[in-house]
């Protein structure tokens, strides 16, 4: 069975087709444009029309607040022309296929926890660090949501005086107005020594360690995820979200957290897309013997 994975950001809108056991099989990526809601369909149609296989539906993971009962956007923050048009129906009236959608950082969480770095564990936070910041949430090895998805993370405020949010502190976003270059800029110059580049990099961490401690304290989770692009800056990244949480954790579980960078990068999205058509369409027991 092969699944029709998209993964659309605040910058780019990928689709890939994958098998049950999360392998990408192909992949296509393109700038997302607000404007154009109607370049999603678009280009899914055209992965499924050149696709040598039989496609059975797709799951489409989507940067804001979804309602998962009746499959409606409510709030896209970085593509806000999207939600009056972006349906997971409408969405299957544009591509004859059933369309499953869902939180981007939902579905990262899952494919991180059913193929990356949470094998193994049963609670896990997800936090991705790009564009902006989200959050996915896995306990009992399930994905934890009502009506509408769980986690926005990042419009949580951490710092009360300012009342300014995670992701206004702790984003690509963050780094970027912080250093006056772009986020991957910053990680290459960090990677070679400039000290400048890791203090930039150190304070955006912090507040990212803030974040994920409040996580930590509310779902007592065994591991913290950081994915997204910001996680590109590895241990320079995530020895200081560790430093937080030691220090300000406390006697509290939360402390003793253990966080880890997101194995499978920009792809976790795609791999937790299949994770979610399984557990939708009950399809367990064939991704068992798939794998």
């Amino acid at each position: 069975m092969t699944i029709l994975a998209c993964d659309i950001g605040g910058t780019h809108l990928r689709v890939a087709l994958c098998d049950l056991s999360g392998n990408i099989l192909l992949k296509r990526s393109v700038r997302s444009d607000d404007d154009d809601p109607g370049a999603l369909p678009r280009y899914m149609r055209e992965v499924i029309d050149n696709a040598d296989v039989s496609v059975s539906g797709a799951v489409v993971g989507l940067p804001g607040s979804i309602n998962y009962q009746t499959g409606q956007v409510i709030h896209l923050p970085h593509l806000p022309h999207w939600p009056h048009t972006v349906s997971a129906d409408w969405l299957s009236a544009q591509v004859g296929l059933e369309v499953l959608i869902a939180n981007d950082a939902d579905l990262a969480a899952l494919g991180e926890h059913r193929f990356g770095a949470g094998i193994g564990t049963s609670d896990m936070v997800y936090i991705t660090a790009s564009t902006g910041v989200g959050a996915g949430v896995i306990i009992g090895n399930k994905l934890l949501h009502g009506k509408l998805s769980l986690a926005e993370a990042g419009h949580t405020i951490i710092d009360f005086i300012g009342m300014r949010t995670f992701e206004e502190l702790g984003s690509g976003t963050a780094l970027q107005r912080l250093a006056g270059d772009p986020g991957p800029h910053v990680t290459a110059r960090a990677r070679e020594g400039d000290t400048e580049a890791i203090r930039q990099i150190h304070e955006v961490a912090y507040a990212l360690g803030v974040g994920a401690l409040n996580l930590a304290h509310i779902f007592s989770p065994e591991l913290i995820v950081i994915g997204g692009g910001l996680s590109m800056a590895s241990e320079i990244l995530l020895e200081p979200i560790r430093q937080v949480l030691r220090e300000e954790g406390g006697s509290f579980p939360a402390s003793q957290v253990r966080v880890a960078k997101a194995m499978s990068g920009d792809d976790a999205g795609l791999k937790g897309a299949v994770a979610y058509w399984i557990d939708q369409c009950n399809l367990g027991e064939q991704q068992v013997n798939l794998a």
